[in-house]
């Protein structure tokens, strides 16, 4: 990486503290370096007149610490859970709360059953290839199933090279015999992934015996499926590496994210197993340093290890943890934008890149990465217990915002009325890479937020109104995934990774509520747009709690809400029903910035993202776009009705616009 691509935390490490310093970073490889996208740089010497800005302002900065029947578990100061746990109203009331679900669940089983990733646990008991070949479908069925997985999945190409793979299942059915056992494997996770696929496209409002029969058969697969893939690792000893491991485990663990409705730390695990594996096979060093490479291996290499990366910082950030990629431990380089029909295992020399106006297969997997870079950045910073100044800051905003600029026209979101001739999985692709540029600004300028300071009026703002951005997002996606609606195929997309978002950005304007009516009620904004915060949760409020059934986040949140937003009639969340109660306020709030991508951020700090003062994790819920598992309702109006409104951010009169 280049010398303006230096880890800035590093840098303020050697001018804050007296501590022997890592590697010259000069010399420091660093992952993905796209011109369009410089690394933040280094960090002023302190010799300046501007002092470094302690931004620790509440218990809640330091994380929080979460008792349950298996132990204590942490997560980081920029987590959601814990933003909501720094809010001193709600923590007793979650607390009690929880306890009473918990106790009203009976006693636990003498033999519990595992949940999560099998092979964290042992299998059920080891299986030789006889007993593995007879779950393996007909072919026809098996067909159906990889077709789905390669034209269903955008991860697909960042995995596997479809033409390779073609060549292989061929020979699979040739010589079942002979294949190995961790190939196999390979091919049950893509069943595994196409069955949910399937499953998802049922329409869940149809309760007919044809449909409720064709759903336990989808499930049965997925189960049978799911079983086979640990089975499989483990009799082709998956531990010392070798063909197809990383590549059976990152489709695993996406099934498994597929599987949940929440944040498991189980993944997590078996994420950071996938990294060790990764390291050990020398992924994270660029092909070009090693003789013996096919430039068709080489190129493989670099997408699974961008794919590694991607999925590593937004598990991490999920569970509100460290990732466990550094950018100065790796110098493998970016991948090429190429089709697959591009290279083979045939080519001597490679292509040149396509341009970024070229839509291929991977290109949104490239763009993600880029993103993503940034986005680690701002990750590690604000994981970094030590104290920066505020030019800092913004010098990370600026990143991230031309970060954001660098996404191809063919990529950009810009509103629902101008995607209707996109494809569904194009619509979720500007989508996803919205709402995670958004997260970042809020992990970015979280702790700034109520500083007494001149700089926290800026980062609250970003906050504040990125928060609201994101919930827009939140229900936009509501109401296009439900039947007969431009993204009801997709639904499965809007996964666990990809409600964290929604989570933060729901904490944070809960959290905010809380200060403007009591503790700082000199930092509120205004009445109208304490108002608009209240109409927005209060619709955030109807979506967390149909899924309050089957998510434990969901249902932490919603009885958050219930307390903010004064619902003390509000169902149970057990009950899963709708709130009858109303709360009086507009009945419509003018969106933020959703239906217009040109729209810049007020202040010039460039994006808006949701941030709190102290308690969340971001996370960029972009590898892996999931399943939601929740039951959908009625759509509550047409989507044309979301592109309509009025642009609640540019009309509302902003206390800030008046400075």
């Amino acid at each position: 990486m280049q010398n303006s691509s230096t880890n800035v935390n590093v840098q303020v490490q050697d001018q804050v503290e007296a501590t022997p310093s890592p590697p010259d970073q000069t010399h420091a490889p660093g992952y993905l370096t796209p011109a369009a996208v410089p690394a933040p740089d280094p960090a002023p010497a302190l010799s300046t007149n501007e002092e470094p800005i302690s931004a620790a302002v509440s218990p809640a900065d330091y994380g929080a610490m979460q008792s349950t029947g298996g132990g204590a578990n942490y997560v980081g100061s920029a987590h959601w859970a814990a933003v909501l746990d720094g809010i001193a109203e709600l923590k007793d009331h979650l607390d009690n709360e929880e306890s009473h679900h918990s106790d009203s669940q009976g006693p636990d089983l003498p033999c519990p059953q595992v949940t999560g990733p099998q092979l964290l646990y042992g299998c059920p008991k080891p299986a030789d290839k006889d007993e593995i070949f007879s779950s393996i479908p007909a072919r026809s069925v098996v067909d159906r199933l990889v077709s789905r997985y390669f034209n269903s999945f955008e991860m697909s190409p960042a995995v596997l090279h479809s033409v390779q793979f073609l060549k292989e299942y061929e020979g699979f059915w040739e010589n079942p015999q002979a294949t190995s056992p961790i190939w196999l494997g390979l091919l049950f996770t893509i069943m595994c992934l196409a069955t949910q696929f399937e499953k998802s496209r049922l329409d869940p409002g149809v309760q007919s015996p044809a449909v409720l029969s064709m759903e336990r058969e989808l499930q049965e697969m997925v189960d049978t499926f799911r079983l086979r893939i640990p089975q499989c690792l483990v009799l082709g000893s998956y531990a010392k590496g070798g063909p197809f491991v990383l590549e059976t485990l990152m489709l695993y663990i996406a099934a498994e994210i597929f599987l949940s409705s929440d944040a498991e730390i189980e993944i997590w695990i078996l994420m950071g197993n996938t990294v060790q594996l990764a390291l050990h096979m020398g992924y994270h060093r660029d092909p070009k340093h090693f003789k013996g490479l096919s430039p068709f291996a080489a190129e493989m290499r670099r997408r699974i290890w961008a794919t590694i990366v991607e999925m590593d910082l937004g598990l991490s950030a999920q569970m509100g943890l460290p990732r466990m990629i550094k950018h100065w431990q790796t110098d493998t380089q970016e991948p090429s934008n190429l089709q697959d029909s591009d290279f083979d295992s045939a080519t001597v020399e490679m292509p040149p890149s396509r341009l970024n106006t070229d839509l291929t297969p991977i290109l949104y997997r490239l763009v993600k990465a880029r993103l993503m870079t940034t986005i680690g950045y701002i990750w590690d910073f604000s994981a970094d217990l030590r104290s920066y100044p505020y030019t800092e800051v913004q010098k990370m905003d600026d990143k991230l915002d031309q970060a954001r600029k660098s996404i191809p026209e063919c990529l950009r979101w810009h509103s629902m009325a101008r995607n209707i001739t996109d494809s569904p999985q194009q619509i979720m692709q500007k989508v996803i890479l919205e709402t995670i540029f958004y997260r970042a600004k809020i992990v970015l300028h979280r702790k700034y937020m109520f500083l007494p300071l001149a700089q926290s009026a800026s980062s609250r703002r970003i906050v504040l109104e990125s928060a609201l951005k994101l919930l827009d997002y939140q229900h936009m996606l509501q109401e296009e995934t439900q039947p007969f609606c431009q993204l009801y195929q997709e639904r499965w997309r809007v996964s666990s990774l990809v409600n964290h978002d929604f989570l933060l950005a729901t904490s944070i304007l809960c959290y905010y509520l809380q200060h403007a009516r009591g503790v700082t009620p000199q930092l509120s904004e205004s009445t109208s747009f304490d108002e608009t915060i209240m109409v927005s949760l209060k619709r955030s409020h109807d979506i967390w709690l149909q899924s309050s059934n089957s998510s434990k986040e969901a249902r932490k949140v919603v009885r958050a809400l219930a307390v903010v937003l004064g619902r003390v009639n509000t169902p149970s969340a057990d009950s899963g029903g709708e709130s009858s109660l109303v709360f009086g306020l507009p009945s419509t709030y003018p969106s933020s910035t959703t239906n217009d991508y040109s729209q810049e951020t007020p202040g010039g700090l460039g994006s808006q993202f949701p941030m709190f003062n102290s308690a969340l994790m971001p996370n960029w819920e972009t590898f892996a776009d999931d399943l939601i598992s929740a039951p959908m309702i009625t759509p509550t109006a047409e989507w044309q009705e979301m592109d309509e409104t009025v642009d609640a951010m540019g009309s509302l009169n902003w206390p800030w616009n008046s400075q």
